[in-house]
């Protein structure tokens, strides 16, 4: 899917995946939540963060939180969403181009990865190098299933994290439905 794929679902639907309501949604939110740990987080981005529920879980944790998606629709709704947090920002534009160049001590990618070329992939994990400090934790999450909409698998992607000299992995989980792991910048 491009990004006038992922805005055409947004226009049509202001939920389109269902995860204010699902149920997958919320066990792979508190899943995630656990895998990044109780903070207080300096710096925090969220790739792909949508509609902004999962941001909104997190932004207590954070003394500031970023959130990067490429639908503005998408953007809007979190900026909404988060406006009793004014520790957190939404940057609508695409990885890696959209990256701030600031440090993180945590950054959180859940289903977003395997949208993403494998040349793609590499260019934001070049990107992440780069701006996570020493320590900072990486929880990466995906849902198993294959489809035609995302170049990667949820495999694929894991596989590429772990494989980073960079990264080190602290945890590696999931379940039927999703693979969740957590590493740490080296």
């Amino acid at each position: 899917m491009i990004a006038a794929d992922f805005e055409a679902r947004y226009r049509s639907d202001p939920d389109p995946w269902n995860y204010r309501e699902s149920a997958y949604e919320r066990s792979k939110y508190e899943a995630t939540l656990n895998a990044c740990g109780r903070g207080p987080f300096r710096s925090a981005i969220e790739l792909g963060g949508s509609i902004g529920v999962f941001s909104a879980l997190l932004a207590p944790r954070c003394a500031s939180l970023t959130t990067v998606d490429f639908s503005p629709t998408a953007a809007g709704l979190a900026r909404a969403r988060l406006r009793g947090h004014p520790q957190a920002r939404v940057i609508v534009g695409a990885i890696p181009d959209a990256l701030p160049a600031e440090p993180f001590d945590l950054v959180v990618a859940s289903e977003i990865l395997y949208y993403l070329s494998r040349a793609q992939l590499a260019q934001t994990l070049t990107a992440l190098e780069s701006r996570m400090i020493a320590r900072a934790r990486l929880v990466c999450v995906h849902w198993r299933p294959t489809g035609p909409d995302r170049p990667l698998a949820a495999t694929e992607v894991h596989a590429a994290l772990r494989a980073q000299p960079w990264l080190a992995t602290v945890a590696s989980g999931g379940n039927d439905e999703y693979l969740l792991d957590v590493l740490e910048r080296r």
